[in-house]
């Protein structure tokens, strides 16, 4: 097959949808079909002969603006050429098929801004210039025509994607993120644990939690921070956070809650399987996230999770079983109960055997035929309707 990827930004070696396409371009190459990659920010040492790039120009002063240029421009660049199947991975309208990695936008405001829950408030983010973009390539990708398929990554999009969009069902398919159970596995302890936890005077008496993730106020850090001020005082934890954000705000909580010391913030680290085996506890009590993928990794490492139920991850759990499920990840007591439950060394073990378990059914042997059999119904699609 010739096979056209549309995203903004490609990277080998960055993270998210980023990664994913990457991977999925190399599962594509080594099965002998063509895969063009349409993006506008490429970061890539590949020379594979099955592989080309194409430049998508989105210059603008503003951010938003950019998308809407590059959604025009690519779709027409995409006319002088002829693909199998063209395969989007943003808020484009120019594809076969549509992976929805981000939810909805309304939904995502719905739950991360408290303005929402007054009509003054939902009136400003309507008309907020940068909403204003996002919902309308929001609605023009998900129109008649835009797609012949769209993948979800968790029945909450695909959900969320009927109440806003009243797409028909037949067009969703639901396909959950997948995770690497080599890279990220409980024997990684062995390797690393003893020098990270000595890379940061971290002893192996304390109990380690782990909140991965950019975006620290959707992920719902500081709701990791607060519970920490529940816990009792003879309980020794640390948290680790890893990622990008707004670093000195929540250094100030820290220490306005006079737990700065047991807080350690280590910005984004690329071999992220050594802070998993480092860990005890892996905690994402996020807001909004259509998957989460960062659950999948801690899992596959022998980690017990702790998240919420707006988690899309959160789907493919049992509470109390492989992971707890947080209602309400603002409501911090019951996170501070599950990381005391799971202060005993015996239930955490059990639980990060079974989450083992669980994570092992989304590995790339299970996900990967799972897309490609996408891939032959759109080509399939195409054929009949004369594409």
């Amino acid at each position: 097959m010739k096979i056209a990827f549309v995203i903004y930004n490609y990277s080998e070696s960055g993270g998210g949808v980023e990664h994913y396409a990457s991977d999925l371009a190399q599962v594509l190459l080594n099965r002998g079909d063509e895969v063009h990659i349409f993006c506008h920010n490429l970061k890539t040492q590949s020379s594979h002969p099955g592989l080309y790039f194409h430049s998508v120009p989105a210059a603008s002063f503003y951010r938003p603006f950019q998308w809407l240029r590059f959604a025009r421009n690519v779709a027409e660049m995409l006319k002088q050429e002829q693909f199998d199947v063209v395969h989007g991975f943003g808020r484009t309208y120019s594809q076969d098929i549509y992976r929805v990695g981000s939810g909805c936008h309304w939904s995502y405001l719905e739950q991360t801004h408290p303005s929402m829950q007054t009509w003054p408030g939902r009136l400003l983010q309507k008309i907020n210039p940068r909403n204003q973009v996002v919902l309308h390539l929001e609605k023009k990708s998900f129109q008649p025509g835009s797609y012949k398929k769209i993948v979800c990554i968790s029945q909450m999009v695909k959900n969320d994607i009927q109440r806003y969009y009243d797409v028909p069902d037949e067009d969703l398919e639901v396909i959950y993120n997948t995770v690497d159970p080599v890279r990220f596995h409980p024997d990684n302890k062995k390797k690393y644990r003893e020098e990270v936890r000595k890379r940061f005077n971290l002893n192996e008496e304390e109990i380690i939690l782990l909140f991965v993730g950019s975006g620290f106020e959707r992920k719902g850090l500081r709701y990791a921070i607060d519970s920490l001020t529940l816990l009792p005082k003879d309980l020794r934890v640390r948290l680790l956070v890893v990622g990008k954000g707004r670093i000195n705000k929540y250094k100030y909580l820290a220490e306005r809650k006079k737990i700065a010391d047991k807080i350690l913030f280590l910005g984004p680290q690329a071999q992220i399987e050594q802070y998993y085996a480092a860990a005890d506890i892996f905690l994402f009590p996020t807001l909004f996230e259509p998957f989460g993928t960062v659950c999948l990794e801690a899992m596959a490492s022998g980690l017990p999770v702790v998240t919420s139920q707006a988690a899309g991850a959160s789907e493919i759990l049992t509470n109390a079983i492989d992971a707890f499920v947080l209602e309400n990840p603002r409501e911090v007591e019951p996170m501070a109960q599950k990381i005391i439950f799971l202060s005993d060394p015996v239930w955490r073990e059990n639980m990060g055997q079974v989450a083992r378990l669980t994570a092992l059914k989304y590995s790339f042997e299970q996900h990967w035929p799972k897309v490609l059999k996408v891939y032959d119904d759109v080509f399939k699609i195409k054929i009949n309707s004369g594409r």
